[in-house]
């Protein structure tokens, strides 16, 4: 399980969050420079949020879901706890406030753009997809969560 959980990172948010805005940033020309302080202040801050929820939701899909962030290896039971009790999808808020981060702190349209696409493309994903799995998966229990 915890090989399964270590690559699931590594294939999902490591991929979303590393990989493609220094590809983004590289295939660019990106020049970097010193953002405004402002900038900088909202950047960390929305980096720390993001990382957090993001490890939250990540030890919560393992300890009390029983599986991963991974779609080949989902989560045995609902998670209806911590950032659950507020936001159906907390992984990805946390996944979108370090995206927005890297936006702000590189001065990155093309971060920002490609953070804009991704939270569409998972927006259509999670109505259209993975709301059906859930419902399957865990039946009455999502719906009346969903409906909470």
């Amino acid at each position: 399980m915890k090989g399964a959980w270590l690559k699931a990172i590594l294939l999902l948010p490591f991929n979303v969050t590393v990989i493609i805005p220094i590809l983004l940033l590289w295939y660019t020309d990106y020049q970097w420079c010193i953002p405004a302080m402002s900038q900088i202040i909202l950047g960390v801050i929305l980096f720390c949020g993001g990382l957090g929820l993001f490890i939250k939701t990540t030890l919560l899909f393992h300890k009390v879901g029983q599986g991963t962030l991974s779609p080949l290896a989902p989560p045995k039971r609902l998670i209806i706890q911590g950032p659950y009790k507020i936001v159906r999808n907390p992984m990805l808020l946390g996944i979108l406030f370090i995206l927005l981060s890297e936006a702000l702190l590189f001065s990155s349209c093309c971060i920002f753009i490609y953070t804009l696409i991704f939270f569409l493309i998972n927006c259509i994903y999670f109505k259209t997809v993975e709301e059906k799995m859930l419902i399957k998966r865990f039946g009455q229990d999502y719906i009346t969560y969903r409906n909470s």
